[in-house]
């Protein structure tokens, strides 16, 4: 019996160690979005303070068929496309490449905010309800916003701030006139999820616009600067008055 044993064992043993191998080299080939964090001060001369054709010329350098999804210029100077984990490792490997992380994805969240951070009762004020309070700009990266909510109301709320330099994005479902002076902004970005998709997004499912079509991004932006409403209920459980922690932002 042992002589049939061991030859099935190895031969099982080769296809399990084949069928790995084939499953490393397909991982190898699959595109995934990274995003590159790059050093300016290390740009050649050559691109004549052209950042973005240094950017483009780092990325023609590991392959011929990536295009940028998107180029940063405030929080990091950098870009994002859609690499295979060979090509990322090569452009890590570039000069001025400062780091090459994949794209993650995080699920959504929330909490009972005021009392999570420790700033309800006593501490309440750290967010005065003053009029000045306006001049505070919140920005969110969520899932959008849902701009007839009662929480950006825009009553009493001083003047857009002289230093706001965003703008009201249109697209389905979102036009202009969307924002008001508590709402002061919206933009959406795709690119990068359509990628990962593979094709453009479903519009009879969701709206390619800053339109929020799940709720959570209206959530945590009203938690934070939302305007008081009072009344609000879960079905009439918990009635209360709803408001952000920084009312007048």
């Amino acid at each position: 019996m042992s002589v049939f044993i061991l030859p099935v064992a190895l031969a099982l043993l080769l296809l399990s160690n084949i069928s790995a191998i084939a499953e490393d080299e397909k991982e190898q080939q699959m595109k995934k979005t990274y995003i590159i964090h790059m050093d300016k001060s290390n740009m050649p001369a050559s691109f004549e303070d052209d950042h973005f054709r240094w950017y483009g010329s780092s990325l023609k350098l590991v392959s011929d068929s990536a295009d940028m999804l998107y180029t940063y210029t405030n929080v990091i100077h950098g870009f994002s496309a859609r690499l295979t984990l060979a090509e990322a490792v090569l452009l890590e490997k570039q000069p001025g490449t400062v780091s090459v992380l994949p794209e993650l994805r995080y699920e959504l969240q929330t909490t009972r905010t005021p009392e999570f951070l420790g700033i309800s009762g006593k501490h309440a004020a750290v967010f005065p309800g003053s009029v000045k309070v306006s001049d505070v700009v919140i920005g969110v990266v969520d899932s959008g916003v849902w701009p007839e909510s009662k929480s950006y109301d825009d009553k009493s709320l001083g003047p857009v701030p002289r230093s706001w330099k965003g703008k009201c994005e249109e697209g389905k479902n979102f036009n202009s006139s969307s924002c008001n002076r508590k709402l002061i902004g919206a933009r959406f970005f795709s690119r990068g999820y359509e990628a990962g998709l593979g094709h453009p997004m479903n519009e009879t499912k969701e709206s390619r616009s800053p339109r929020d079509d799940d709720g959570h991004g209206t959530h945590t932006s009203t938690t934070a600067a939302g305007f008081p409403v009072p009344g609000a209920s879960l079905f009439g459980y918990a009635s209360g008055t709803a408001k952000g922690m920084a009312t007048q932002a």
